[in-house]
């Protein structure tokens, strides 16, 4: 019976596989990426490419040629960055560049590097979830109905009765 419970279990966790391994098949791509230092503000302009009616998430980093090790992730951002940016052409970042760097920075090989993906709104849930869960409750369901085969044992057999009232 205990080895029976072993094989339900891992086939549980075989089931649920395929719902951690889901993944969009939806293409996403930033291109067209260019910036402008003007004065006290950088402008960094980008096309993101994706299924219009998606929002996506879009972080920023800045990076160095001559140092591949170097990653800074601005933190004064305005514009198309952040949690909720809708893709499209000509998007733009706008960076306060002296607040979060008031000597500036040595050298001109800095370059930036855009990242988006998909933001999952709460109103669509895949098909895979449906199907794991599914999986999960006739699975957990069968342990439930074939474990109950043991010896039971009540209260009574285990304790004594409680002593009476003097």
């Amino acid at each position: 019976m205990v080895a029976l419970r072993y094989i339900l279990a891992s086939l549980l966790i075989v089931e649920a596989i395929p719902v951690m391994a889901y993944c969009d098949d939806e293409t996403t791509s930033i291109e067209n990426v260019r910036f402008e230092n003007t004065g006290d503000l950088v402008f960094i302009y980008y096309d993101l490419i994706a299924p219009i009616d998606r929002v996506h998430r879009v972080s920023l980093e800045l990076r160095r040629e001559s140092d591949s090790l170097y990653v800074y992730r601005p933190l004064i951002l305005r514009g198309d960055a952040g949690a909720i940016v809708i893709p499209g052409q000509k998007r733009r970042i706008i960076w306060d560049f002296p607040t979060e760097y008031p000597q500036g920075l040595p050298g001109n090989d800095f370059y930036f590097v855009i990242a988006a993906w998909p933001v999952e709104t709460p109103t669509t849930i895949s098909p895979y979830v449906w199907i794991g869960g599914g999986a999960a409750v006739v699975g957990g369901l069968l342990a439930i109905l074939l474990s109950g085969g043991g010896t039971t044992t009540t209260n009574s057999d285990q304790f004594p009765p409680p002593p009476g009232r003097p």
